[in-house]
């Protein structure tokens, strides 16, 4: 997946640039190619592949967009840099569809069109496959094309005409409105539109029309709008992904106190413990049991290893709702079953980590309703805290621990003092 933008000019800096790369960071699920085709790289995150313009072109403004369709086939999203990426980006992804270009439809319009006026605009466009068709018929006449359209909106919606939209409620205008019900008219600016559960925020207009010497959309227009793009700025802090767990433990049946938990000195160390004892051997492919929200341990396997797959099953469906909010899912993938059915991913997994033992039968009773290949590695941790109701196989010792897994190659065994006073305890191995 390619996502691109285009700065020329002065009219937008690095910093558009840049913002636009975070906002697609924090709201896409799968690998992507960030590129940025600009005359000026100065300042554009490292993370950024540059393209630069052909200056020989001779182009201008919104024209250089059109370059774009000179490229080698792949699945691409343009954004303009004045967007706002509000939501996870996944239904701008549903709409592309082979060799056809998608835009954005201008569901405001209330009026008529007439002329070279259209309703679609450029905003946002996501296509796959080639489009060189496009670039290759304005490139016959491009004198005559810029004279005949103010923009590129113009000579798509009446030039090339075989075009999809996105669908209504994915895309809005701050300026210009949502649909024929809210919508601006010229003379009666009332306000900006807000929009949260939208996909996009496009700023069409933005300082370009004016009203009494002003303009009707400039920088004021983002005020209100900054936590999109300051990933911790919510007045507290805390990463956003940490933050909007929190707020789907509280409101959506989850268990804020037990998410808090997850993430106490206790659990985080336990976890720590665990990645260091394991960081040598080759793993791609891991499952959790009982993994919970699958946080911290899911970030720290990404940082120590070049994971493939990691299979977070728990019978928690609220549990796994935040761990998905939490993880990228073309990494982590959930599963709602308990640990001792079978599943297809059994047989593929490098290593299976049970770090809540203490919640499940030994680990033997529960191999022997599994498949697993003869080299996967297990870690499992248990702990002395009988007291706990739901704790059904503490043990009291490493090597209790040791005998309760079944494990026949014992690679590490040790034992964590906790500051509470118990004691957490750690097996990794064969079966």
């Amino acid at each position: 997946m390619i996502i691109s933008c285009v700065k020329w000019g002065n009219k937008f800096s690095h910093e558009h640039v840049n913002r636009l790369y975070t906002m697609v960071s924090n709201n896409i699920d799968i690998p992507f190619t960030f590129v940025c085709h600009t005359e000026n790289p100065d300042n554009i995150h490292k993370d950024i592949q540059i393209k630069p313009l052909d200056a020989s072109l001779g182009l201008e403004n919104w024209w250089w967009k059109l370059t774009l369709f000179d490229q080698e086939p792949d699945q691409h999203i343009f954004f303009d840099l004045d967007v706002v990426i509000q939501n996870n980006l996944q239904p701008i992804i549903d709409s592309i569809r082979p060799n056809k270009l998608c835009m954005v439809k201008a569901f405001w319009k209330d009026y008529e069109l007439k002329g070279n006026d259209m309703d679609y605009n450029s905003s946002v466009m996501a296509w796959s496959g080639d489009l060189s068709h496009i670039w290759n018929k304005f490139k016959e006449d491009i004198d005559h094309y810029t004279w005949a359209y103010n923009g590129i909106d113009g000579f798509l919606y009446h030039e090339i005409k075989d075009i999809n939209s996105f669908s209504e409620k994915l895309i809005y205008s701050r300026l210009f409105g949502v649909d024929k019900d809210n919508c601006y008219t010229y003379g009666d600016f009332k306000g900006y539109y807000g929009m949260p559960d939208y996909t996009v925020c496009i700023f069409n207009g933005w300082k370009r029309d004016k009203k009494d010497g002003k303009y009707l959309l400039d920088d004021y227009g983002y005020k209100g709008m900054e936590h999109y793009w300051n990933v911790k700025d919510n007045f507290t802090g805390i990463d956003k992904r940490v933050w909007e767990a929190l707020w789907e433990c509280e409101y959506s049946g989850g268990d804020t106190k037990h998410f808090l938990d997850s993430m106490s000195p206790n659990q985080v160390a336990s976890k720590e413990w665990l990645v260091q004892n394991i960081i040598k051997y080759d793993i791609q492919k891991i499952q959790l049991w009982g993994g919970w929200f699958a946080h911290p341990i899911a970030s720290m396997l990404k940082d120590a290893f070049s994971i493939k797959r990691i299979t977070n099953i728990d019978i928690d469906e609220n549990a796994l709702s935040v761990c998905r909010k939490l993880n990228s899912r073309d990494i982590v993938d959930t599963q709602c079953q308990d640990v001792s059915e079978y599943h297809i991913s059994d047989i593929k997994a490098d290593l299976v980590i049970n770090t809540s033992s203490e919640h499940m039968p030994p680990l033997h009773t529960i191999l022997a309703k599994k498949e697993y290949k003869p080299k996967c590695l297990f870690a499992v941790q248990s702990n002395n805290m009988f007291h706990v109701p739901d704790h059904i196989n503490c043990v009291n010792s490493e090597d209790e621990l040791v005998e309760n897994t079944g494990l026949k190659e014992i690679l590490y065994k040790g034992t964590l003092d906790m500051p509470n006073g118990y004691k957490r305890f750690m097996v990794i191995g064969y079966a």
